[in-house]
């Protein structure tokens, strides 16, 4: 029974290794530097979002014992809305790995001397020979080993940051907006909740059982969460953030020699963790929601995900208008795979009685809903922006439609006499 619940841990490992990227690194040192513990409360409520949508994606597809395609299917009887969910995610981890790359390369250029070129080459054939060569089990094992390097890192910058009990506890549990931290409050979220896990952790929770699945997916989470706040706290001490170089000279000064030695092991360990992760979700996708299961189909893939991250990476020439594509589309995807999943688990055709839970739980998931269109939506509203140079975003069209949204989803919850227990 132990046994099972370490596996269980070590096999949802990959979820906190996935969240856990150069971006949410970015991030999270970001809201640090600018706003010290302010926004602690919102990588705690991140993490505990990030648990509910998981387990209730992995909840379906252990009871209905169908994938997360044939979950769509049957529900809705439109064998299109799955490449409407699929595509964006897909364009999306290709047009990331570059970045997941070259944070690997930073990461490890703060430890080593040498040419940033061999580094992404030396990576590129890492990912690859994993990739090639294991199954979830294995490679779960490998994002284990590296959630435990950032971990290790990050929890001795946070550490250093000697913060008070106190302090720490107030900020974790009181929400506060200082001016100006709308948006990057929001950023915390967003980068914890990704549409790309949903698929991982629907995936593999295929032939578990769901007291264990609970067990793994809770704790590795809540540790992806930790490694998160402790980011957030090496910021907050660090006083400020414009790049990784300059944190490390900063650090350096102020550690010694092995405060760089340490940020450029969590942050190699970040980078190496998301290029794995971006081309081996794009593989369970393909598999498991557009139904591709020859292992030439998937090995495909995510070589060509790889490919393309390796192309872009060692030419140092970021994919601007892809980028921005897969922004405004994965903006959209994940409060829509919400809607999905909150129809789909209360459908009692696909989730056992014995399964479902209460009917107050719904008010959680439509809480997290709404936070995921918003988010969704302005990322959309970004991206236009960005696109077409036009100056300022429509907050106010962002919030009318994301308030629309959450009416006609409690409409069709009642409609569809949803679980009442």
């Amino acid at each position: 029974m132990k046994l099972d619940r370490i596996k269980s841990v070590v096999l949802w490992s990959i979820i906190s290794a996935a969240f856990i990227g150069p971006g949410t690194i970015t991030t999270a040192l970001t809201a640090g530097a600018g706003f010290q513990l302010r926004l602690l409360w919102a990588v705690v409520f991140a993490t505990l979002a990030c648990i509910v949508l998981q387990e209730v994606s992995a909840r379906v597809i252990i009871s209905s014992g169908l994938t997360f395609g044939q979950c769509i299917e049957k529900k809705f009887k439109l064998r299109w809305l799955k490449w409407l969910v699929a595509f964006p995610v897909l364009l999306g981890c290709a047009a990331y790995e570059a970045g997941n790359i070259l944070g690997a390369v930073s990461g490890l250029s703060l430890l080593l001397p040498g040419d940033g070129r061999w580094f992404t080459i030396a990576i590129t054939i890492s990912a690859a020979c994993i990739l090639w060569a294991g199954g979830s089990k294995f490679i779960s094992t490998i994002m284990m080993a590296l959630v435990a390097i950032m971990a290790a890192a990050f929890g001795v910058l946070a550490w250093r940051a000697e913060f008070t009990t106190g302090a720490l506890l107030q900020h974790a549990l009181i929400p506060a907006l200082p001016a100006g931290s709308e948006w990057i409050a929001l950023a915390l979220v967003g980068t914890t909740i990704v549409p790309y896990n949903i698929f991982i952790g629907s995936a593999i929770s295929k032939g578990t059982t769901i007291p264990f699945m609970r067990i793994g997916l809770t704790i590795s989470v809540l540790v992806g969460g930790l490694v998160t706040a402790c980011i957030l706290l090496a910021g907050a001490h660090a006083g400020g953030f414009t790049s990784f170089g300059l944190l490390a000279e900063k650090l350096q000064a102020d550690l010694g020699v092995w405060g760089s030695w340490v940020l450029g092991a969590g942050l190699s360990a970040a980078g190496f963790s998301s290029t794995l992760t971006a081309p081996y979700a794009a593989s369970l996708i393909v598999n498991t929601v557009l139904g591709a299961e020859s292992k030439r189909s998937t090995r495909l893939v995510w070589a060509l995900v790889l490919l393309t991250g390796f192309c872009f990476g060692i030419s140092n020439v970021k994919p601007i208008p892809v980028i921005l594509t897969a922004q405004a589309l994965n903006g959209l995807v994940l409060p829509l795979l919400t809607w999905f999943l909150i129809l789909l688990v209360n459908d009692a055709h696909l989730v056992a009685v014995q399964h479902q839970h209460k009917k107050w739980y719904n008010g959680v998931l439509l809480l997290i809903f709404a936070l995921t269109l918003f988010i969704g939506l302005n990322n959309v509203d970004k991206a236009i922006v960005s696109a077409f140079n036009l100056g300022s975003g429509n907050p106010m069209v962002v919030v009318i439609v994301a308030a629309v949204a959450v009416g006609l989803l409690v409409v069709q919850l009642f409609k569809g006499k949803v679980n009442v227990n």
